[in-house]
């Protein structure tokens, strides 16, 4: 072996215990990237719930609400995404690093009991999922003799939800549903969509008290697809609204609306 191939052999290993180290810290931080990406940038839902004509009133002993909460046609609640466990690189990084140790997996995702369960709210109202004659829903409950309006939102990621059919294809709406609208669809581009939005019977329950002025619901769902996994003409989302005007007690039967909005335009194939 002469004295350059042995400089040049040299230069090989040199570069090779190079490479493999920044190899690694490329790779462990491209999969910390996608572990640690934004709710935005997975399949997310936002939850909003207003209930006015509420403040003011006098009533006497406890006071319940009830309204749809997320789930789908049949009523099971949304899936949230299992935990990573770290691969390799990223193991050796967030050692080499001193990572905190509840950063050394991937991100932990709420399951539908621990965001919609015992929160309170700040006007002073207690969450709790109800086993209904309806079907699941959330319900508010307070003590109060004096009542405040209700303002409730939240904020939840989901494994998958289909954007396209979400009534069929087992993605949250807002159940209870009843006497779901005849549905067509129309292509877009691979797949198909909505012809027109649906809609769907559901309910609100407002326990007995004074009479007072009408009481005003309002409740959305708007669920988006993850874009790291769809093209830009297949991105986008769906929304529930319940918009209800009542005086009355009891349960109480509400129309909900679903319409779709995608970004980009798809061509037809």
């Amino acid at each position: 072996m002469t004295k350059k191939d042995r400089y040049f052999i040299a230069i090989f290993f040199i570069i090779l215990v190079g490479i493999i180290p920044v190899s690694i810290f490329l790779h462990s931080g491209y999969m910390d990237l996608i572990d640690w990406r934004d709710r935005g940038q997975r399949y997310n839902c936002g939850y909003s719930v207003s209930v006015g004509g509420l403040s003011g009133r006098d009533v006497l002993g406890p006071t319940i609400i009830m309204v749809p909460i997320p789930a789908t046609k049949e009523g099971r609640f949304f899936t949230p995404p299992a935990q990573k466990d770290p691969c390799f690189t990223q193991k050796l990084m967030h050692e080499i690093n001193n990572w905190p140790e509840q950063y050394r997996k991937g991100p932990y995702f709420e399951n539908a009991t621990e965001i919609f369960d015992n929160k309170t709210t700040p006007e002073g109202w207690t969450t709790f999922i109800a086993e209904t004659e309806k079907g699941y829903m959330l319900g508010f409950r307070t003590n109060e003799s004096v009542l405040q309006d209700i303002s409730f939102s939240a904020n939840f990621v989901a494994d998958y939800f289909d954007i396209f059919d979400p009534i069929s294809n087992k993605s949250p709406i807002l159940f209870p549903v009843e006497n779901i609208s005849n549905i067509s669809v129309i292509p877009y581009g691979e797949y198909t969509r909505y012809a027109s939005n649906p809609t769907y019977d559901s309910y609100v329950y407002v326990s007995e008290c004074r009479q007072g002025a009408p009481i005003y619901f309002h409740i959305r769902l708007e669920a988006n697809n993850d874009p790291g996994e769809w093209p830009k003409e297949y991105r986008g989302q769906y929304l529930n609204e319940i918009k209800k005007t009542t005086s009355g007690t009891g349960f109480l039967k509400v129309k909900g609306t679903l319409g779709q909005e995608f970004y980009f335009m798809a061509i037809p194939k």
